[in-house]
């Protein structure tokens, strides 16, 4: 007669061992994939962020005297002696790239405002802010007018 050896053998200890490897390393990824995730997620609202400051720059430069708005293909934005002022041709930080450009703004026959053709309204300005980084980009553009338009409640 026999005796049966309890325990393991090698082959299923070796194969415990692969299962538990695959496991635990599936689990590592997905936490550092997540993070990346997250991490992509912080920059593109950077990005977002500083965008929406071009715009709201070149809104303030508007407000001081729409004339100062005056046309570029790009150029950089910054605050100092406590206004906004265009400068240079885009502006830095961090890895980040800002261009805000300055187009008029054209109007078709029934006054409606069109991307090409029709005539250019000197009282209306077309405002871009394009931030990139690396591969990254983000781009919000809207009109500015020489007049502010109120709305009473």
């Amino acid at each position: 007669m026999q005796k049966k050896l309890k325990g393991f053998s090698v082959i299923e200890l070796v194969l415990a061992a692969g299962l538990f490897s695959v496991f635990s390393l599936s689990i590592v990824l997905a936490i550092l994939q997540g993070s990346s995730a997250g991490q992509s997620g912080i920059r593109a609202e950077v990005a977002r962020q500083w965008a929406m400051e071009g715009l709201e720059a070149a809104r303030a430069v508007r407000s001081q005297s729409f004339d100062l708005l005056s046309d570029t293909s790009g150029s950089g934005i910054r605050f100092e002696d406590g206004k906004w002022e265009f400068s240079g041709e885009q502006d830095e930080w961090e890895g980040y790239t800002r261009t805000v450009s300055v187009q008029p703004a054209r109007r078709d026959e029934d006054g409606n405002i069109v991307a090409e053709e029709g005539d250019e309204d000197a009282d209306l300005k077309l405002i871009t802010s394009v931030v990139t980084k690396n591969n990254f980009s983000v781009e919000f553009s809207t009109y500015l007018s020489r007049r502010e338009i109120v709305v009473a409640p």
